[in-house]
C-alpha cells in the first residue's frame, strides 16, 4: 500500500501476512470449547443426564402434538363422512322424488289415453247405432 507523508518521496509500507482465518476460526474454538469446560456449572454427567432430560421432554412433547394432530384429524375424517352420509340421503331422495313424479305423469297420460280411448269407442259405437237406424228407417230400394 502506497502513502504519501506530506514530501514528494513514496514511502511504501509493507503489513505482514496475517495468517490464514481457518487458523484463527480453529484457535477461536479451541479457547472457546476450554472456556465451557472451565465454566461449565455441572460435571459432564450431569450434563449429560440433563440433556437426555431434555431430549425425553422434547420427545414426549413431540407425541403429545402428534396425537392431538391424530385426534383432530380423526374428527375431521369423522365430521366428513357423517356429511357424505347426509349428501347420499339427500340425493336418495331426490331420486325417489324424480321416480314418483315420473311414475304418476305416466299414470296420468295412461288414464287420459284410456278415458280418451273410451270416450272414442263411445262415440263410434253411438255413431254405428245412429248409422244402423238411419238404414232400418230408409225404404229398401228394389
Amino acid at each position: 500500500m502506497m502513502r504519501r507523508h506530506g514530501s514528494d518521496r513514496d514511502v511504501i509500507v509493507v503489513e505482514p501476512d496475517s495468517g490464514s482465518s481457518i487458523g484463527w476460526l480453529l484457535f477461536g474454538a479451541a479457547v472457546g470449547a476450554g472456556l465451557a469446560l472451565l465454566l461449565a456449572p455441572a460435571s459432564g454427567a450431569e450434563t449429560r443426564r440433563r440433556l437426555s432430560r431434555s431430549a425425553q421432554r422434547l420427545k414426549a412433547s413431540a407425541a403429545d402434538a402428534l396425537d392431538e394432530i391424530r385426534e383432530e384429524f380423526e374428527d375431521l375424517t369423522e365430521r366428513a363422512s357423517d356429511k357424505l352420509d347426509e349428501v347420499k340421503e339427500a340425493a336418495r331422495d331426490t331420486v325417489d322424488e324424480i321416480e314418483d313424479t315420473a311414475r304418476a305423469a305416466v299414470s296420468r297420460r295412461k288414464s287420459g289415453a284410456n278415458q280418451a280411448r273410451e270416450e272414442l269407442e263411445r262415440r263410434l259405437a253411438d255413431a254405428r247405432a245412429r248409422r244402423r237406424t238411419d238404414v232400418e228407417d230408409q225404404e229398401p230400394v228394389a
